[in-house]
C-alpha cells in the first residue's frame, strides 16, 4: 500500500467522502484501498456553517460532488490538549485559528487544507488552513490536477480516446 501521510492530496468531495478508515495506521484512512492518507487539499464553495464562541467553527463546503464537513477549533487557550506547549506558541494557534475562522462566509469559494478524520462516523476534515481563492479559473485548475478521480467518477475512458 502506498503511503501519501501528512501529504495534502487534492481531492474531490466525492473521493473525501468514500474514503475509510484504516484499522491498522491509527489517524489514517485509506482510499480506493490502495493508498493510505491523512491529509486532503479541496476548493470548494462554502454552503453552511455555525460558530460555536471560543470553542469552533463548523461549516460545509460543496463543489458539486459532495459536501464535507469541516471544523476549526478555536478552543487553544483552554484545551487540555495545548495544556503542555509553549504558551506563546499556543497563543499563536489560536490567532491563526481566528483569523481562519473570519474568512468562513456562505457562498465563498475556499481553498481548505486539513486532516482527514471521522466523528460520529462521517469523514470531516479538521481545517490547518483556509484561503479564500480570487481567481475564477482556479476551481478548473484545481479539478484538472485531479483528473483521475474525474474520468473515474464520470466514466470517461483512461486512455483518452474519447467517443466525440
Amino acid at each position: 500500500m502506498q503511503s501519501l501521510h501528512d501529504t495534502h492530496v487534492k481531492l474531490l468531495a466525492f473521493d473525501i467522502l468514500s474514503l475509510i478508515p484504516s484499522s491498522s495506521h491509527p489517524n489514517t484512512v485509506i482510499r480506493k484501498g490502495t493508498h493510505i492518507l491523512s491529509r486532503a487539499e479541496t476548493l470548494d464553495i462554502i454552503t453552511f456553517w455555525e460558530h460555536k464562541s471560543d470553542r469552533f467553527l463548523k461549516f460545509t463546503i460543496d463543489d458539486g460532488t459532495g459536501c464535507i464537513p469541516c471544523v476549526i477549533w478555536l478552543n487553544q487557550l483552554t484545551s487540555p490538549y495545548f495544556s503542555r506547549r509553549c504558551p506563546p506558541d499556543v497563543r499563536r494557534i489560536a490567532e491563526v485559528a481566528k483569523s481562519f475562522a473570519t474568512f468562513v462566509q456562505i457562498g465563498v469559494l475556499v481553498r481548505v487544507r486539513g486532516k482527514v478524520g471521522v466523528y460520529r462516523g462521517n469523514v470531516q476534515l479538521t481545517v490547518a488552513d483556509v484561503v479564500v481563492e480570487r481567481d475564477p479559473n482556479a476551481e478548473i485548475v484545481h479539478e484538472g490536477g485531479r483528473s483521475e478521480s474525474i474520468s473515474t467518477k464520470v466514466g470517461f475512458d483512461e486512455g483518452g480516446g474519447g467517443g466525440f
